[in-house]
């Protein structure tokens, strides 16, 4: 399908957009691999690895897209206990820049794709990260690997999913999510996080485009206990955690001129100066046509 920026993109939703090349380690994701590395000289070096990206690879970001985060006191909230977030995946590093520039100072660890830790260097490096591959082939892999998240969760570690499934870059809208997230929220009794990665962009003189990132960290969605069984209450959470990440999108882009050629206000609003966002709802503190301040 054609999307409104004109680009191609599957027909599926959760269809990846690039093709995953080189997948030369022999890995099996079954029974017996470690989701939740043990190894303590592994540990030592993912603990140097990501002090390096964090001074290295995340100034990158922030220079090269001019990364800046609104609603960062919401993830304050949950500094004493394990929970899952959720991010639509719209970037080729937005889990490994939640990690290293939300997350500075607290290790996150992230799901990813199997074929992704397959990759000779680039599996260790995400591994190395905090990334956790899901087992698509493998049914007493994908047993050990919820079993493996539950115990990070119960340790209060943060877990980072990405309920759309497949990275489609500079996608602006919200795709359909799967459950796995709110199941596993559910069964270990943990609040989500949702995070909502937007963009604006401008056309260069060689007309490519460059583009900036916001995150906008939503406020902690709780488990409806209410509710009989796990199934009721993670589909409600999934329900709960997509319509908020849906309408902050929305809002974002119909408030403001994001440079993408379709917006009916033609404005651009400052970060926190124009423009805050208050309990997932975006506060426009200068009066503009055909917008509340």
């Amino acid at each position: 399908m054609i999307d409104k920026d004109g680009i191609l993109r599957p027909d599926k939703s959760d269809e990846n957009v690039l093709e995953l090349k080189n997948q030369k380690r022999k890995v099996m994701f079954d029974e017996k691999y470690s989701f939740r590395p043990r190894n303590i000289f592994f540990r030592m070096w993912a603990a140097f690895f990501r002090a390096l990206a964090i001074t290295v690879f995340n100034p990158f970001m922030v220079f090269k897209y001019h990364m800046c985060t609104f609603g960062g006191e919401n993830i304050k909230k949950l500094r004493k206990q394990g929970f899952v977030m959720t991010c639509n995946h719209v970037h080729m590093f937005d889990d490994l820049s939640i990690g290293t520039n939300l997350f500075c100072w607290r290790k996150i660890y992230f799901t990813t794709l199997d074929a992704n830790i397959r990759r000779p260097m680039i599996g260790f490096f995400l591994r190395s990260l905090g990334g956790i591959p899901i087992p698509a082939e493998s049914l007493s892999g994908m047993k050990k690997f919820n079993e493996d998240v539950g115990t990070l969760l119960k340790k209060k570690k943060p877990v980072l999913y990405n309920p759309e499934a497949a990275l489609w870059p500079y996608y602006r809208e919200i795709r359909t999510f799967k459950r796995g997230a709110f199941s596993m929220a559910v069964k270990n009794d943990v609040p989500v996080l949702p995070i909502v990665v937007l963009f604006k962009r401008q056309k260069k003189k060689n007309g490519k485009f460059k583009y900036r990132i916001f995150f906008a960290v939503c406020q902690p969605v709780e488990i409806d206990k209410t509710l009989p069984d796990e199934r009721s209450r993670s589909e409600k959470l999934q329900k709960q955690v997509y319509e908020t990440t849906k309408r902050v999108a929305e809002e974002w882009y119909a408030i403001q001129d994001c440079g993408f050629g379709d917006e009916k206000i033609h404005r651009k609003l400052k970060p926190w100066k124009d423009l805050t966002f208050e309990k997932d709802q975006w506060v426009v503190k200068t009066k503009i046509q055909g917008v509340k301040a």
